[in-house]
Order: C-alpha cells, then sequence, then structure tokens
C-alpha cells in the first residue's frame, strides 16, 4: 500500500465521524432541514407574540397556508404594510415574520414526518419484494401463480409510490421558497432606520 493509501485509510474514519449521519427516515434528495432558524432570513431576533396582534394574526392566517400561492401571499404583505406608518411597520412586519415562520416550520413538520413514515412503509414494502421473491425461487409450482400474483402487487406498490416520492419531496423546498419570499417583501416594507 503506498504512504498515500494508508493515509487515506487512516483519515476516513475521521472523516466519517465529523459527517452528520444520514436520517435512514429521509427519503429525498434534499439534505434535511429539521427547522427553519429566523436568522437566516430575517436580521436580529424579532422579538413579540404575533398572535397577540390580530392584525398580525389575520395576515398570516391568509399567507401561511400550504395552499396559497406566493404571488396571493405577496400581495397580502403589501396590502398590509401599505397603509401603516413606519412606528407600526417596525413593530408588526417583524412580527408577521415570525408568525410565518412559525406556521411554515409547523407545516414543514407535518411534511417531514409524512416523508419519514413513507420512506419506513417503502422500506417494509422492499423487504415484503424480497421475501416474496426468494419464497418464488423454492416454491412449489403449485403455490408460484399466487406468489407471483404477490409479488407483482408489491413490486408495482413500491414503484409507484417511488415515482410520487420526488413530488413529495419538493413540498418542503417549496414551502421554504415562498417563506424567502415572503421575508423578503417583508423586510423591504420595513422602514429606513
Amino acid at each position: 500500500m503506498t504512504r498515500w493509501a494508508l493515509l487515506l485509510a487512516a483519515l476516513l474514519p475521521a472523516v466519517a465521524a465529523a459527517q452528520p449521519q444520514a436520517d435512514p427516515d429521509w427519503p429525498c434528495v434534499q439534505r434535511l432541514v429539521p427547522h427553519l432558524a429566523a436568522g437566516v432570513l430575517w436580521p436580529g431576533v424579532p422579538e413579540g407574540d404575533w398572535r397577540a396582534e390580530p392584525d398580525v394574526a389575520a395576515l398570516v392566517a391568509r399567507i401561511a397556508p400550504r395552499g396559497v400561492e406566493e404571488a396571493t401571499g405577496l400581495a397580502a404583505i403589501r396590502d398590509f404594510a401599505a397603509p401603516m406608518g413606519a412606528p407600526a411597520r417596525r413593530r408588526l412586519l417583524p412580527l408577521a415574520f415570525t408568525g410565518t415562520l412559525a406556521e411554515t416550520n409547523r407545516q414543514r413538520d407535518a411534511i417531514i414526518e409524512q416523508l419519514r413514515r413513507f420512506a419506513r412503509r417503502q422500506r417494509d414494502l422492499a423487504e415484503q419484494v424480497r421475501g416474496l421473491e426468494a419464497e418464488l425461487r423454492t416454491a412449489p409450482a403449485e403455490a408460484r401463480e399466487e406468489l407471483t400474483q404477490r409479488h407483482f402487487f408489491a413490486a408495482k406498490s413500491y414503484t409507484d409510490a417511488e415515482r410520487t416520492l420526488r413530488y413529495a419531496c419538493e413540498a418542503p423546498v417549496r414551502l421554504e421558497a415562498r417563506l424567502g419570499a415572503y421575508a423578503r417583501a417583508l423586510r423591504a416594507a420595513m422602514p429606513p432606520e
């Protein structure tokens, strides 16, 4: 073995230990980010209870649901901020961001848990398919027809579910992108200091 190969072999365990462990229940290509932090999208940490402000709570309820298109939410933010004076904007827009972030994280948590359940189900189905394949190899001729059908339907269920995986994995990404657009719109509506 060359000196470089020995060095690489010695370093690999340390490099592997430094890498974050993959979540076996995370089926998506995208890196799992369990929780979105305010500091990534907003300067400083907005303080206050967004639910205590009825207008802010109403805005968040209007723009945060998953089915709301980004353009609709951006228009609602503009309509919300337009009539306000500078002091109200400084106080309420950070709260609107906090509320939108909280609701986005709540929705993402639910989606992430659904994706994890999906991954566990797919692993179970894959195991079932492998088990049926093993049974088929050793089954007597009279049992093959039923086993073949069971194998076909299990494999089809697995394949059909895999086809939807890419779309399902985009759901958290779409929520993150929409939150980023909302944060930019809310920051743009903030008055200069």
